[in-house]
């Protein structure tokens, strides 16, 4: 947190919550900080419920801070995605900051996660059979929805903060859910830990502290690496993985690698458990190239197709219709967006010849020339492919079948009618990512030729 920052804070009502808003006051004119609150009604306490929500409202009002109140409906949330009680809650509470946060301009998200959330965590974490990564346990910022998430009170136990509140006769709300046993990490809270401080190690609370924070700033480094590794084995301009390179590296390797791909690709935190991460290893290493599918949890999926795997998200078939999207006439020169499929297209009239080799068809970002003369007076178009599409490369003889190149270039069949084509009077232009036609080439590169550049 920086000078000038308009902090959203999650105020629940209880004490770290009420602690944390009151440190956050203390501390707004000196660091000329924005503050606003936000409070969520899960839907889950009745009447209670509402009285923490008047709570934390009257609050805001006497330290003249603004004040958002949501509500949900997490029971039935939890229902119809097959979630627990817990994790429904949280996506939900999440959720409602992160659209709060966008909605009054604030820079971040601050809750009120305290030292010993952080030891409870570690604990649950380890009964899960949670790696490094997990057993971490909460980083002081994160993420959510791209707005950052910090936590300033997890060098604080839930002792300090009560001590904190009562010396400064300030008031909180109790929620009894926070007593009940039927959830596991009140179990944990109220029976695992002080059993294991009473009979087994006092100090059980600071070890595992202790523990991830060395298994964090390990975790830290081992991710820079694999992230290096993702890189360099992810498709140009997609979110596939190429098998073969990530498969050569160890298994440690490959699962670190794994793991930072399927949250990259959007996979619910709650989901990469080390059985999805083994799945999605196994696929690798199948022998047969052709297709293959495997399960992960709540519709989400993995294919492999050839020597590529992609995450597929609930509800997606894997074969987008290409009848749906129109062709667009390209702007020349100029930048031309084509909204269904994310495309930017950036032509420029300029002296040279590009004369770059593509990733594969369809593979972005691509660069290519063609010839201002041939073109002429009329337009260029982009559109998908169509059965049929034939082209004659440059630098072959004949024409081929874009079916023929597609399926030589080991493009997965669901990817088949995405793939771009620039055409000219129905004649194909260009391929991005594979050769130009023939009598589109370019043989001097001191006139002004049509430069191309596609991205998403």
């Amino acid at each position: 947190m920086v000078n000038g920052n308009h902090i959203l804070i999650a105020v629940s009502g209880g004490a770290d919550s009420v602690a944390l808003l009151h440190l956050l006051h203390e501390s707004a004119r000196r660091c000329r900080w924005r503050l606003t609150v936000a409070h969520l009604n899960h839907g889950i306490r009745g009447r209670a419920a509402g009285e923490d929500a008047r709570f934390v409202e009257a609050m805001a009002r006497r330290l003249r801070i603004p004040c958002v109140i949501g509500k949900a409906r997490v029971p039935a949330l939890a229902k119809r995605r097959g979630h627990s009680l817990e994790m429904a809650a949280r996506d939900a509470r999440y959720a409602f900051l992160a659209r709060t946060a966008k909605a009054v301009k604030a820079d971040m998200i601050a809750t009120a996660h305290t030292a010993d959330d952080q030891a409870e965590t570690i604990l649950l974490k380890l009964m899960r059979g949670a790696g490094r990564g997990g057993l971490s346990g909460m980083a002081g910022v994160t993420e959510w929805r791209g707005i950052p998430v910090v936590r300033p009170l997890l060098g604080m136990t839930r002792q300090g903060i009560e001590s904190y509140l009562r010396e400064r006769k300030l008031t909180w709300r109790e929620d009894e859910s926070n007593r009940d046993t039927a959830f596991l990490r009140n179990r944990v809270r109220h029976e695992l830990l002080p059993l294991l401080e009473r009979d087994y190690n006092p100090k059980i609370r600071e070890a595992l502290l202790r523990t991830g924070e060395i298994l964090g700033a390990e975790d830290g480094w081992m991710d820079g690496m694999a992230l290096g590794i993702l890189d360099d084995c992810t498709l140009p301009g997609t979110t596939g993985l190429k098998v073969k390179p990530l498969h050569g590296h160890p298994l440690a390797a490959r699962r670190r690698v794994i793991r930072l791909w399927l949250v990259r690709c959007g996979l619910p935190e709650p989901f990469l458990d080390f059985d999805t991460v083994a799945r999605v290893d196994a696929l690798l290493a199948r022998r047969n190239r052709g297709s293959a599918t495997v399960e992960l949890r709540q519709g989400w999926r993995v294919r492999r197709q050839y020597d590529q795997i992609k995450l597929m998200p609930p509800n997606s078939s894997g074969c987008p219709q290409s009848t749906s999207i129109k062709p667009v006439r390209l702007s020349c020169p100029g930048e031309t967006i084509v909204p269904g499929l994310g495309l930017r297209i950036t032509t420029t009239l300029a002296p040279g010849i590009v004369k770059e080799r593509g990733h594969g068809p369809g593979v972005l970002p691509v660069r290519a020339t063609i010839s201002a003369g041939a073109l002429g007076k009329r337009a260029l178009w982009i559109r998908l492919v169509r059965p049929g599409d034939r082209i004659s490369p440059f630098g072959m003889k004949g024409s081929r079948k874009l079916q023929d190149i597609l399926v030589d270039a080991k493009v997965p069949r669901a990817e088949r009618a995405r793939i771009p084509v620039l055409e000219c009077d129905g004649e194909v232009v260009w391929m991005p990512g594979y050769r130009i036609a023939r009598a589109w080439a370019v043989s001097d590169g001191t006139r002004n030729n049509i430069q191309l550049m596609l991205t998403v």
